[in-house]
């Protein structure tokens, strides 16, 4: 039609005058413009493709990084309560996570907000294709890329007070509920950032992490002997049978990674479950208005007393139990009372509302020898704070026996909890007849003698060439339990919100 048109206004040029080139002028104009308007659109057109479907590529990069740092997260809950400023800096958090979890979001140290990571590596060699079309096929073709922005915890539904970090009750998700629906509002603001393979297209997306109460942790933790020193060998570790449950060492082989260790091979008994687990013993907890006893049991005169059946030989049978030369110290609610003398016994009620009664020996020394015993009645909660040292001499014979426990047999472990400031030394011939947890967060558990416990032991450090039976029962949640760093769980993220990128 273009043509046929041109064809005509050059064929009446001739009988016009002078009049037929300037439109022929003018329409060639108008087709160049429409031609250059035409070519223009087409690509922007295409511009707006390729943009879109960078911004795809690069929100698809971020997403991945989501469930990456989620992983992570997941790998290293510590992080979870504690800012992204707090990753690296914080001991809390640098000295219970896994260095060598590199496959989640680069690592647990990854708190830079600079470094790039690739969403995945395509090997131009494996695949036999030239992904790129630069005519080498020996690259490694990035798929998109990302980084994380940012994250912050959050309790107490202001984001940015800056306070919450380490703040978590795990008693239940009540605890953590600051809108009255029964549920925990604890969180993670996550946010990433992702790249698209052009390295321009970028997108950010940010996400909220609820956060849980993880009320099984130390159930399936399940410590029977739990040691913090990392370097242990079987001969150190000795002859322990720990009965189905868990040998839990702070970190394996001295490294910071957290691959669980061989199970260890002991003389004297089978292969016992070793696992590992990233977080350091708990601290001792602050013991208010305890009533201090006697270092030295064969000292001590209060509270000293018998059962209170003297016939009853079934609720706590043992050796030399009615022999009135023997001492022992019985301690809780049955002998709660001393007006006489002034004393009573020092009973606190702790936020969970359960009483417990809590001694000390100040900075003593406790020393307990064959035929002395320290027991808990078996109806209140004891908390025994050793100042210094607990020594225990099982005797000269193989029928002597100490007793750290309670005056029943139908009572948990729950009702002793023996904190030792210093070291243990358990020695001699005879058996230390142990129910209960012993906790020595910061000294030596040294054995050279029989030992069966009912409950657990937590030590720093272990030395054994006696021979140990330790037997977890149903009771976990001793009263240093909240105060272990925290391992929440996190739930799926929640109101994914697409950002601008600045």
């Amino acid at each position: 039609m273009k043509f046929l048109l041109l064809k005509t206004l050059l064929i009446r040029r001739g009988k016009d005058e002078g009049f037929t080139l300037p439109i022929v002028i003018a329409i060639g104009l108008v087709m160049l413009l429409l031609s250059t308007v035409n070519l223009i659109q087409s690509g922007e057109e295409q511009l707006a493709t390729l943009s879109k479907q960078g911004t795809s590529d690069a929100l698809a990069s971020a997403e991945f990084g989501i469930a990456r740092y989620r992983e992570l997260l997941n790998n290293n809950r510590v992080l979870a309560v504690y800012n992204l400023s707090e990753w690296k800096t914080n001991d809390t958090v640098t000295n219970q996570t896994c260095d060598s979890i590199t496959s989640s979001a680069g690592g647990w140290a990854d708190d830079t907000s600079t470094t790039w990571r690739d969403v995945l590596a395509l090997d131009e060699s494996i695949l036999a294709v030239d992904l790129n079309l630069d005519g080498d096929t020996s690259d490694n073709e990035s798929i998109g890329q990302y980084k994380i922005v940012s994250y912050e915890y959050d309790n107490d539904g202001i984001l940015g007070d800056g306070d919450d970090n380490g703040d978590i009750d795990l008693t239940s998700d009540a605890d953590n509920d600051i809108d009255g629906d029964g549920e925990s509002d604890a969180k993670g603001i996550l946010t990433v950032k992702g790249r698209a393979p052009d390295g321009t297209s970028e997108a950010q997306i940010q996400v909220e992490i609820p956060l849980g109460v993880n009320t099984a942790d130390l159930t399936s933790l399940d410590p029977a002997l739990w040691i913090e020193q990392s370097s242990l060998g079987d001969t150190e570790i000795g002859d322990v049978n720990v009965n189905g449950a868990n040998i839990v060492l702070y970190r394996p082989g001295g490294s910071g990674d957290c691959d669980d260790p061989t199970d260890f091979d002991f003389t004297g008994s089978d292969p016992q479950n070793t696992i590992s687990d990233p977080r350091l013993l708990p601290d001792i907890i602050d013991i208010p208005n305890a009533r201090t006893i006697a270092g030295d049991i064969s000292t001590e005169t209060d509270p000293v007393s018998t059962d209170p059946n003297l016939n009853d030989h079934i609720d706590y049978p043992r050796a030399h139990y009615f022999n009135p030369t023997d001492k022992e110290i019985l301690l809780g609610t049955k002998f709660d009372d001393d007006n006489a003398n002034g004393n009573t016994q020092a009973l606190y009620t702790g936020t969970d509302g359960e009483e417990r009664y809590y001694y000390t020996t100040g900075n003593s020394n406790l020393n307990i020898e064959a035929g002395e015993s320290i027991l808990a009645d078996g109806l209140g909660k004891i908390i025994l704070h050793v100042g210094g040292d607990l020594n225990i001499d099982t005797g000269t014979n193989a029928t002597d026996q100490v007793f750290l426990a309670n005056s029943s047999n139908n009572a948990t472990s729950r009702y002793l909890e023996i904190h030792v400031e210093g070291n243990v030394n358990i020695t001699g011939s005879g058996t230390a007849q142990i129910r209960g947890l012993l906790h020595v967060p910061d000294g030596s558990v040294d054995i050279s003698a029989n030992v069966n416990v009912v409950g657990s032991i937590w030590a720093n450090d272990w030395n054994n060439s006696g021979t140990v039976s330790i037997t977890t029962d149903d009771y976990k949640y001793y009263s240093v339990t909240p105060n272990r760093t925290p391992k929440p769980l996190t739930y799926r993220p929640t109101n994914w919100e697409t950002q601008e990128v600045q």
